[in-house]
């Protein structure tokens, strides 16, 4: 009788216990993430612009882009030399190979997430195939030195044997995030009641009103979380298909 598969939903809380390795590195991040936030706002009011549902996630999308670009990547590498001490990614020479790689993998990633939103706005399906199969392209790049259609071919074979319970811990993990999004909202509409729900409030208010630092704080952490999840995830993954080799 065969026997299933288990889940990989531990990895949330593997998630966790990797970023309590280094609390106070991810106090800083989380900081940073704060400041960074705050780019955002910042940048509407230089740039004269009024409430607006295009500019205003663009403009924040620019001020978070040197934590999504470098620090948050440098954390998965890092902490996946430490936990594993990979060939492809030694705990004597993780700072190396991550200055070889990152960049390439990051234009991986936003290159993908391109793909992927275009189809996903214009046939949705193919969208959310190229996001299941060519996923974990990236973080292959980054942790293992791959290059591109090797970790195309990689993520691809993985997922094709894998996805129902990868699939079911990235929607576990989405779920959270939804969770606190919900929360957060509703919080900052309690405080902050607004004269357009559909915009939110103005630039300034978010640029200088004390609870939008504390959501940027947790909204930090809760990425560094998400990160980490993440990076447990990629594991259990690599772990099972060397398992089934």
């Amino acid at each position: 009788m065969r026997i299933p598969l288990a889940s990989h939903l531990g990895a949330l809380s593997e998630g966790l216990r990797l970023l309590r390795r280094h609390p106070a590195l991810a106090l800083g991040l989380a900081v940073l993430a704060m400041g960074l936030a705050q780019l955002g706002p910042a940048l509407e009011l230089a740039a004269g612009t009024g409430p607006s549902l295009l500019l205003q996630p663009i403009f924040g999308l620019a001020g978070l882009l040197p934590l999504e670009m470098y620090c948050l990547p440098r954390l998965q590498a890092q902490l996946d030399a430490e936990s594993l001490d990979h060939p492809g990614n030694p705990a004597g020479g993780w700072q190396v190979l991550f200055d070889e790689r990152w960049l390439r993998s990051f234009l991986t990633r936003i290159g993908l997430s391109v793909i992927i939103g275009i189809g996903l706005l214009m046939f949705l399906v193919p969208g959310i195939l190229i996001m299941t199969l060519f996923g974990w392209a990236p973080m292959r790049m980054l942790l293992r030195g791959d290059g591109l259609v090797p970790a195309l071919k990689w993520s691809q074979s993985a997922m094709a044997r894998q996805w129902p319970r990868i699939v079911q811990a990235v929607l576990a993990m989405m779920l959270v995030v939804l969770v606190y999004q919900m929360g957060a909202s509703w919080a900052l509409d309690r405080l902050l009641p607004t004269a357009d729900p559909d915009l939110g409030p103005a630039a300034l208010v978010r640029l200088k009103h004390p609870a939008f630092w504390i959501f940027s704080l947790t909204t930090g952490a809760l990425n560094l979380w998400l990160s980490c999840a993440l990076l447990a995830l990629y594991q259990r993954l690599e772990t099972t298909i060397a398992s089934q080799a």
